[in-house]
This record gives structure tokens, sequence and C-alpha cells, in this order.
């Protein structure tokens, strides 16, 4: 049995038309369940207007609001993946020291924003299927990177599954030679049992969009301008699969390009009762 997963930070939305189209185009390709990141809520009623097209009846919905960048949702078709449950998994926050937490300086509060994982548990042929749709901070650097991905995975093994699929920006931010580095760090923490459908991917984010309100609206300019700024920062990862094919899409839109990975599901054996003679 397969299942295709794609993942895409669509920038808040702010480029709304080419997010809905890039989204569509997913869709089109054959996706079944779509993890978002930076879903703001103004963007939530357009996307389900998106949704409400009467071609993609079937299609649904579930998203949680953890503050300005935080916001992930998880769009699913409803006729192949059916939706048992969801579960938050609150993300640790930076330890930023009491005397810069009296600071009234309003870029703190841009260190201060809530990181969430949103977790879908799905029945699909005859298999529990754990889809997480993360973002993880890029405030804090490596150190804290990789704690909030190891309190993430702690979390998402609490409760069983099947075949667990955990994708999202991971915000993996380093110059083209420490790429791979960054990247064997997250399979490292993550264990063997997860399947890195992208190995190896050389960039996922360039500076070619930007939304203003993000204080960076003149990158595109330098990207117009011969500029190239690109970094490795989002994965598609799972256990107990096969990846048979994965790829990143080129679309404009956000700042991120979306990934898509098709995996073949693995059927765990069925335990065998040797009665004893």
């Amino acid at each position: 049995m397969t299942i295709t997963c794609a993942t895409y930070n669509i920038l808040h939305g702010y480029h709304r038309e080419m997010v809905l189209n890039n989204i569509r185009f997913l869709i089109d390709e054959g996706a079944d369940v779509i993890c978002l990141q930076e879903a703001e809520i103004r963007f939530k009623g357009a996307l389900r207007k998106f949704l409400g097209q009467k071609e993609l009846v079937g299609w649904d919905i579930h998203s949680e609001h953890g503050g300005f960048g935080g916001n992930v949702a998880i769009l699913w078709r409803s006729d192949k993946l059916k939706l048992a449950r969801t579960k938050i998994i609150e993300l640790p926050k930076l330890r930023i020291s009491p005397t810069l937490q009296r600071l009234k300086v309003p870029q703190l509060k841009r260190f201060d924003t809530n990181r969430l994982a949103l977790v879908g548990f799905f029945e699909f042929g005859g298999q529990t299927v754990q889809v997480t749709s993360a973002h993880i901070a890029w405030e804090g650097g490596n150190r804290h990177r990789m704690r909030q991905i190891r309190h993430l995975r702690e979390a998402l093994e609490e409760e069983y599954a099947d075949v667990r699929i955990l994708a999202g920006d991971f915000n993996t931010l380093a110059p083209r030679a420490l790429r791979r580095i960054h990247e064997r760090r997250v399979e490292q923490v993550l264990g063997v049992d997860y399947i890195n459908a992208l190995p190896k991917l050389s960039w996922s984010y360039d500076i070619s969009h930007a939304d203003p309100s993000d204080g960076l609206g003149f990158l595109p300019t330098l990207h117009r301008a011969g500029v190239r700024f690109r970094a490795r920062l989002d994965y598609i990862f799972a256990t107990n699969v096969v990846v048979t094919s994965s790829g990143m899409h080129d679309l404009p839109g956000s700042d991120h390009r979306p990934l898509v990975a098709v995996f073949e599901t693995v059927r765990m054996p069925d335990a065998v009762s040797i009665a004893s003679e």
C-alpha cells in the first residue's frame, strides 16, 4: 500500500494565490496528506474556501495555532485516510536568561514563539499511520534545535503506530559546506528507524519570496539583483516504509519549496502464537 506525503512552509500564506495554486498542484500530483507550516489564522479562511471546491470534495484540514510563525496544519484525503484523532505536542521553549526577559525589547518577542507539532492518527489499510507536521525553531541555534527534535521524537513514540511520518521545517540553517553535517545530526537524534526520504537534498529554501511582516522584505530585491542564498530546511522522515520516489518542486510563492515522498508501507508481521506440545 502506498501513501504520498508532502510538506510545505507557506510563508504565512502571504502570496495567497500562488500558495493555493501550489497546494492544488500537490493534490493533482497525488498527495494523500500535506503538512503545512506557517499556516496562519489569516490564511485559514482562504484555505477552507479553496478546499470547498466541488472537485476537492473529500479533502479535510486540521490546524493548530501557537502564535505568529508557530502555526501548523495537516490536510488529508479523507476517502483514503480516516482520521481517528489529533494531538498537539508543544516543543521546548528557548531558555532566555531572566535579565533578557526583563528587557522590553520588541525583537525578543520573536524568540518567545510557541513552536508546535500537530499529530494526526489515521487508519489506513488496517494500519495506524501517525502523521506529524512540525516547525522546529531557528532561535537558539543547533543545540536548541536538537533539543526540540529529541523531545518531539520521544513524545511521538509514547503512542503506538504502525507507520510514523514526520515532516516539516526543521530550520537547519547552515553554510553549504556544513549542510550534510546538520542533516546527519537530525538523522542521529531521530535514530535509525526514521528513514530520510530526501537524503542529501541540496536546498529547499531561498530568498526569492518574502513576507514584509518578517522584516525581511528586502531579500527578494537582493535575489533579483543576483544574490543567491539557499539552505536545506525541510524534511520528510518515516518509519516502517520503503521510499519509492521523492523530490522537491521548485514552485514560486514561498521562501520554502514543497517536498513530496511516496512510501510503500511495510506491514509488520502478526504475532504468532505457538502452542506448547
